[in-house]
């Protein structure tokens, strides 16, 4: 795919390769755009069953709209719980 892919599991017992290239294409605009840098990309982090980019959450994608990006069914209230 592309180096702007990670391999999430969610709480609900599903991994999946996720490819935020289209989502950060689309979202990004302004101040955000630094993220669009493979090296800022890569500094993620995983907080209260979320990910997100900026020590400030500046940038963040809701689990609901990652699992219905891959397709994968929204069972319950399911959290990220590791991310390659």
């Amino acid at each position: 795919m592309n180096d702007f892919s990670v391999a999430v599991t969610f709480s609900n017992g599903i991994t999946q390769l996720v490819n935020f290239l289209p989502l950060l294409e689309k979202h990004l605009k302004g101040d955000n755009l630094k993220y669009f840098s493979l090296e800022r990309f890569k500094k993620f982090i995983v907080k209260n069953g979320n990910i997100y980019w900026g020590k400030n959450e500046d940038v963040s994608f809701p689990i609901t709209s990652l699992l219905k990006k891959t397709g994968l069914p929204v069972n319950g209230s399911p959290e990220i719980l590791h991310v390659l």
